[in-house]
């Protein structure tokens, strides 16, 4: 029978290993990064005042946060003048008619609007006319959008 050897106790040191202590701040970091984690993937139980805030938060969000954040709204057009052929009338004093002329129409024959106005009105109306004054109208980022007529009939 083979025998035993033994193992004296004096030959492997007594030293414990302890794990190093965690600072505060690597606690505080854990904590943190399990918070965040478990908002972002939305495990906590319906109920709980942590599901509770993240609804609050999210709400929030949605309702108070300023519209000049998100420019997704398309900038204002006259949409009423692709129903109207590009031409409005938009009222008369006496003689004077006033129209509102779609910049999009004027464009579109390729002439300044001085000179593109008179042939577009001359169509419409088909009657002789005196026009007065032309204005632009812009938008808020100083984009023509169309032109005010004022016609003499």
């Amino acid at each position: 029978m083979a025998q035993p050897t033994d193992i004296h106790e004096h030959a492997l040191p007594h030293t414990l290993v302890e794990p190093p202590e965690e600072s505060t701040l690597g606690k505080v970091g854990a904590r943190i990064k399990l918070v965040v984690t478990r908002s972002v993937f939305w495990s906590y139980h319906r109920g709980s005042w942590q599901y509770d805030v993240i609804v609050i938060a999210i709400l929030s969000f949605i309702f108070l946060s300023p519209r000049s954040w998100f420019n997704d709204r398309p900038t204002l057009q006259l949409t009423d003048l692709r129903h109207q052929q590009g031409i409005v009338e938009m009222g008369r004093v006496n003689k004077d008619v006033r129209y509102l002329v779609d910049a999009r129409l004027v464009d579109s024959l390729g002439q300044k609007p001085d000179d593109a106005i008179p042939v577009i009105l001359k169509q419409h109306l088909q009657k002789d006319f005196t026009i007065k004054s032309i204005d632009a109208v812009r938008d808020r980022h100083q984009v023509i959008l169309g032109y005010t007529v004022m016609v003499e009939e």
